[in-house]
């Protein structure tokens, strides 16, 4: 564990050095000493086998490296810098994707090149390392979202305009219908059917999201939402009770005024034959 002094020298160092063109003697070992601190730090790692334990590993070993990625970032020159890319990588380990995002946005303004050991572009890295654990997570609990809609959003966002493989990018937005799909808001149940959409065209055969889909259209279905031309019961609004009222009274009422006439004509015709029968007895 650093101390405040050590912590403070190390801002400083990693600030002066990305705010040179030049970088002096005193700012250029410093770098080399935090390259020489992380090649230590990933031997540890290496001895390591279980993943989970790595985690926990480089989750207490970041708070060193802190102070070196703060003055980094103030800087702001777009130099290049292992100890930061590595860094953003840990922290999407560790499960720290707010800070790895924070990161991965300076990297990618400043088109800044991945460690030798990652053949990936910036934006694959992170997405892969962000959204395969999510998926994991999913898959062995459905019902919990391990990562907040929110983040899933600026990742989306961060990356948008990025190249990546469509197998990648079809990921991110599986793990984004899955968030969603856990809320009761119906916007965010309709936004998680078309990012399922989405993720389904960018990887139709490994997506595996079509039974997701056909559910989360029922379930908006059953909330009350109308499709197109429907109701709120589903059926299309054109049956409705006022073409039934309408037409079939009337032939009725027609009926009635033909009968109306022949009724009344019975008792003109009684009363002349009573009449009639009258005159004749007298």
């Amino acid at each position: 564990m650093l101390t405040p002094a050590q912590q403070h020298f190390n801002r400083v160092m990693a600030e002066r050095r990305h705010a040179s063109r030049e970088p002096s003697q005193l700012e250029m070992t410093a770098y080399e000493t935090m390259l020489h601190r992380l090649r230590l730090d990933k031997a540890r790692l290496s001895r390591v086998q279980s993943q989970k334990a790595k985690a926990d590993l480089k989750r207490e070993l970041l708070p060193d490296y802190q102070p070196w990625i703060e003055g980094v970032l103030t800087a702001d020159s777009g130099q290049s810098d292992d100890v930061l890319t590595t860094v953003m990588i840990w922290c999407c380990d560790c499960g720290n994707i707010a800070e790895a995002l924070r990161i991965g946005q300076y990297v990618l303004r400043h088109k800044l090149p991945m460690p030798d050991q990652y053949r990936r572009t910036t934006a694959t890295v992170l997405v892969e390392e962000i959204c395969d654990p999510v998926l994991a997570a999913f898959k062995a609990n459905p019902a919990v979202a391990p990562v907040a809609a929110d983040l899933l959003e600026a990742l989306r966002g961060l990356t948008l305009n990025e190249d990546m493989p469509d197998e990648v990018r079809s990921k991110l937005l599986k793990a984004l219908g899955y968030t969603l799909r856990l809320t009761d808001n119906v916007e965010s149940l309709t936004a998680a059917v078309e990012y399922l959409r989405q993720a389904a065209v960018l990887n139709p055969k490994k997506a595996g999201v079509t039974r997701d889909i056909e559910l989360l259209q029922r379930a908006l279905k059953k909330s009350g939402q109308p499709a197109d031309g429907e109701g709120a019961d589903g059926k299309p609004e054109a049956n409705s009770t006022e073409t039934q009222t309408t037409t079939p009274p009337a032939q009725p009422k027609a009926k009635r005024e033909t009968k109306k006439p022949a009724a009344k004509s019975k008792p003109a015709a009684k009363k002349r034959t009573t009449t009639a029968r009258q005159k004749a007895a007298s």
